[in-house]
């Protein structure tokens, strides 16, 4: 292929990568829970009420035992994280905390009891599974047909791994929290308005950085965008949980943390973590810092089939397979990729120069390394400056290594997109001008 064409006939995947920056914006109908954050305060804020409440008799042999061995039986444990739907009528909350609901937030969260590492999976509530006696449905009806222990059932069935605990929680005070804490400073990616004055949906944000109160904190965790849903939505909530882990652990705020356990304590309905369980848990977290803390979600395409117990057309996240065993393999249990697992994941390399060198040096590291190249092919243009990389995956700290490759810290722009719908390309790079690799 010559260097002279300059408008190559775009790829399959271009294509389709053109097609995922269309998007349209649309709030949800219902809040949803940020389950993760509970948790990670929870545990933060523990850590200090279990251990400095003068009306909790914890001597310092036992902390010191469990300091050792944590109570959890093992090194590496997975918590299934569900957050339930608040449900409004008449401008009133009548969630009722006893009852089963479809939980509206899932995650995985994988915590290494020695380093002190904490991974994150988001694992979309709309994801199509085959319940028994019910049929295939959102994931999110696990928890409305057997309760937290079918939620589990399930989430194990779909990642081939074992869930050791879960945690199921009411919707809770989070502006209040998000305010006792100062607000927090965020990125608007684009305007966010729905509802308006006397809605109880009232959203009103618009784009930039910005410092958010509570409320405006809520509300940037509840609105989402089409069609990526609630799949969409996930990344914003990431970027709460890692902004408020930020604001959580400066000093001015460690005070603070026994009473906003003592708040959140309560809104835990369902759980089979035993008191020494979340005090260990709760030392673990004395030890997280913000690099320790990993995300990702799983990848797939959406798609609307007619659901078999409501009989009606609903949407519904189509997850892709190979991906749902790779992270749960290698981010949840901790296990490196085998050799087979690296070939199947594709990687497309173009060209931003004037020279196709720069890519097929890129192509051969990573095969190289053990990953299939499917393309190595000019881009749009030869000018471009700046490396970039387009994320179908869903995990994001291994494009952030793919990254740490290419160039200096700063040089590659990351974009994620969780629809993973071309097959055999899992990963679009695009070198620049500033391709100075480091292999």
């Amino acid at each position: 292929m010559s260097h002279h064409v300059n408008q190559p006939t775009p790829t399959r995947a271009a294509k389709a990568s053109n097609k995922r920056a269309k998007w349209r914006v649309r709030p949800g109908r219902r809040r949803r829970l940020m389950a993760l954050l509970l948790v990670i305060i929870a545990v933060l804020a523990g850590a200090l009420w279990w251990l400095f409440d003068p009306s909790r008799a914890l001597n310092t042999a036992r902390v010191s035992a469990l300091n050792k061995g944590y109570a959890l039986g093992q090194q590496r444990v997975t918590i299934l994280m569900l957050g339930n739907a608040l449900s409004i009528i008449n401008g009133k909350d009548v969630t009722n905390p006893h009852v089963r609901d479809r939980t509206d937030a899932m995650m995985l969260v994988s915590v290494d009891t020695k380093t002190g590492q904490v991974n994150v999976l988001s694992v979309p509530r709309d994801s199509l599974v085959n319940i028994p006696h019910v049929g295939e449905t959102k994931l999110n009806e696990a928890n409305y047909f057997g309760g937290p222990k079918l939620a589990v059932a399930e989430v194990e069935k779909m990642l081939h791994i074992p869930v050791d605990f879960y945690m199921e929680t009411t919707m809770w005070n989070f502006a209040d929290i998000i305010n006792q804490i100062g607000g927090l400073t965020l990125d608007v990616p684009y305007p966010m308005h729905y509802g308006g004055t006397g809605n109880y949906l009232d959203i009103n944000l618009n784009p930039g950085v910005q410092h958010l109160d509570g409320q405006q904190v809520l509300e940037f965790a509840r609105f989402r965008s089409e069609p990526m849903g609630s799949i969409g939505r996930s990344f914003q909530q990431q970027e709460v949980i890692r902004a408020v882990m930020h604001k959580l652990l400066q000093p001015s705020n460690l005070p603070k943390l026994p009473q906003i356990a003592l708040e959140l304590r309560k809104d835990i309905v369902y759980t089979n973590l035993q008191d020494n369980q979340l005090l260990a848990l709760a030392l673990v977290a004395r030890h997280v810092s913000l690099s320790h803390v990993q995300f990702a979600t799983i990848p797939g395409t959406p798609t609307v089939r007619m659901d078999p117990y409501m009989h009606v057309k609903l949407d519904y996240w189509v997850d892709n397979t190979k991906w749902e065993r790779l992270l749960a393999d290698q981010l949840i249990m901790g296990q490196p990729w085998t050799a087979a697992q690296k070939k199947s994941i594709g990687f497309e390399i173009r060209s931003g120069t004037q020279s196709l060198a720069p890519a097929e040096q890129l192509a051969t590291w990573l095969k190289h390394q053990g990953y299939t190249v499917t393309n190595v092919i000019w881009a749009n243009s030869h000018n471009h400056t700046q490396n970039t990389i387009v994320n179908f995956t869903g995990d994001d700290p291994f494009a952030k290594s793919i990254a740490s490759v290419l160039g200096p810290q700063g040089t590659t722009t990351l974009s994620d997109s969780p629809y993973h719908d071309v097959p055999h390309v899992d990963m679009i790079i695009t070198l620049g001008s500033d391709f100075k690799p480091s292999f």
